[in-house]
């Protein structure tokens, strides 16, 4: 089954995600890809690295309630992401999206989790 979870920005819904929940899922991430697609929302991730990537990505820190405290843009392959103080929520994009959607600390997410296996 994949798990994927709609993402909004202050009540207006941004994108379709795919979501990490399981232990097994937060290890594996991104890894062996070549894009980050609509991007991945790892739910209770409080850090993240590129080791073994094949390509940056921008990061999203959130909080447990959903509010946005920290960004990355473009955190290059082979690297650690950076240690936000109460991230409980990691989303991870494709370099550029940071800037193209002018996403913001101090922003609110709100998300609704939705199972399916056909897509």
């Amino acid at each position: 089954m994949v798990n994927f979870i709609y993402v909004f920005r202050y009540k207006t819904f941004f994108r379709k995600m795919e979501l990490a929940l399981t232990v097994e899922e937060l290890k594996k991430g991104l890894l062996g890809r070549t894009t980050a697609g609509q991007g991945m929302f790892l739910m209770g991730a409080d850090a993240i690295h590129t080791f073994n990537m094949k390509f940056p990505i921008d990061v999203v820190y959130l909080n447990a309630t959903g509010l946005v405290i920290g960004l990355e843009e473009k955190l290059g392959p082979n690297r650690q992401g950076r240690r936000i103080q109460d991230a409980r929520h990691v989303a991870e994009f494709n370099p550029g999206t940071i800037r193209q959607y002018q996403i913001k600390v101090g922003e609110q997410w709100y998300w609704q989790i939705a199972s399916t296996s056909n897509e």
